[in-house]
């Protein structure tokens, strides 16, 4: 979808909307970036998002610590150089040795020190006769002694290394380039809009869950399960298909919740929707201006589900008696109306092609959300039946003689009863 404004133009009214809001307002759209995961843009290296992020974040979600959503804070006191190591013809798997068997992003896939020792000597563990030479690699010694190690939370994905390599992946067509790296950090964790670059619904699945963390509804979990702390997964930046929630948002969604719903659907449930658009914290504006005049196109197509949030009984045909084209118990305080809900001919002249019929076969239950059973029965019942009607026979040529008509009248014959009255010949098969 193309947004109909720039950077600028957002920045600018964010900032306007954002002084303007109410408090139960600005609430909302906390909740919503914090439930709403798709497309989540995260910068390689795990810093703040892109965006606007309201100063309130961390009241309405708690404490929070750096990083990103994916990717936690690393804290690796060594020291490295990738490019180094690469210049010597060393491959990736030479110190990365479980890479090809890690089928998950919480394995530990760092070199583990009893690896660096076949090249640089023996040092875990060293033996008496070695002399230590831990600051080789060791940033924070003291007396002689390692006082920290490596640490560097799991990932927060679904991630399997074993899989990408079996499709023909390697190492460079996610972390780029590292024969100018030193120290690789997260700035070297693939980001999203690397991860699309397959991932497009052609080559891989593009669906949200096929990474991100789901719960058991197949909804996205936008806090992590395991550590409370790590911030929400909200979507931002350029890869997050239009669906950014930055302060703006909370005007934009209805654009991005029209054109691609199920992209909404992979972290909301209707729910979400009638919380606000029920009319308790925002008034039911969810059609545009003068929607009801273009109404019957898209109850027609089916473009919506009307039922979300309406009611056929008691919105649709109210209205419609209202306005004239019923003959319901609302339609003494109608205005009156030339309209009609049914095309003209629709129910059509006796012995030609009915049109109703058609609707009435395929689903006689969309009829009932407006019609009783008082409206069939006065074109098709007998003029003699308890309630008299046209006599226009629905059966059809040939109907009394036909395996049908016992068929329906063994399974139950006081249907047969609505249109014909006991004694009547035509109420018997032939």
């Amino acid at each position: 979808m193309t947004r109909h404004t720039n950077t600028a133009r957002r920045d600018g009214r964010g900032r306007q909307a954002l002084a303007g809001l109410t408090t139960l307002t600005i609430l909302s759209i906390l909740i919503m970036g914090m439930a709403f995961g798709t497309g989540l843009y995260v910068q390689a290296g795990g810093g703040l998002t892109t965006g606007n992020i309201p100063a309130t974040a961390p009241v309405t979600h708690g404490p929070m610590r750096g990083g990103s959503p994916v990717y936690p804070e690393q804290d690796i006191p060594l020291r490295f150089n990738h490019g180094q190591h690469l210049g010597l013809g060393l491959a990736c798997a030479r110190c990365h040795t479980k890479i090809g068997d890690s089928d998950k992003a919480a394995d530990f896939n760092f070199p583990t020190g009893a690896v660096c020792d076949s090249c640089h000597g023996p040092q875990h563990p060293r033996p008496a006769t070695e002399p230590a030479n831990c600051g080789q690699c060791h940033t924070r010694l003291s007396a002689g002694r390692v006082t920290a190690t490596l640490r560097a939370p799991k990932a927060n994905l679904n991630f399997s290394h074993k899989k990408h390599l079996a499709a023909g992946a390697n190492c460079q067509s996610c972390h780029g380039d590292m024969s100018k790296v030193r120290m690789a950090t997260v700035l070297q964790l693939p980001s999203e809009a690397s991860c699309l670059t397959c991932h497009d619904g052609r080559k891989a699945s593009s669906r949200c869950a096929t990474c991100h963390p789901s719960d058991t509804n197949g909804k996205l979990a936008t806090r992590s399960f395991s550590d409370r702390v790590m911030p929400a997964l909200v979507p931002r930046g350029k890869s997050s298909w239009g669906a950014a929630h930055d302060l703006a948002f909370v005007e934009d969604h209805r654009g991005i919740a029209k054109a691609n719903p199920s992209l909404c659907a992979q972290c909301h449930d209707e729910t979400f929707c009638t919380d606000c658009h029920a009319g308790a914290v925002r008034p039911m504006r969810i059609h545009a201006g003068d929607y009801m005049t273009t109404h019957a196109l898209d109850a027609r197509a089916n473009t919506q589900d009307c039922q979300s949030c309406h009611r056929m009984q008691t919105d649709c045909l109210a209205c419609h008696q209202r306005l004239g084209m019923g003959g319901g118990p609302d339609s003494k305080f109608g205005v009156g109306s030339s309209l009609r809900f049914h095309p003209l001919g629709w129910e059509g002249p006796p012995d030609s092609p009915q049109s109703h019929a058609f609707a009435a076969q395929r689903n006689i239950a969309t009829c009932a959300s407006c019609h009783t059973e008082d409206s069939c029965l006065a074109c098709h019942a007998t003029t003699g039946a308890a309630m008299p009607g046209l006599n226009v026979s629905p059966h059809g040529p040939g109907f009394a003689a036909s395996m049908r008509c016992s068929a329906l009248a063994a399974r139950n014959h006081r249907v047969c009863l609505k249109c014909h009255e006991p004694g009547d010949p035509r109420n018997e098969c032939l």
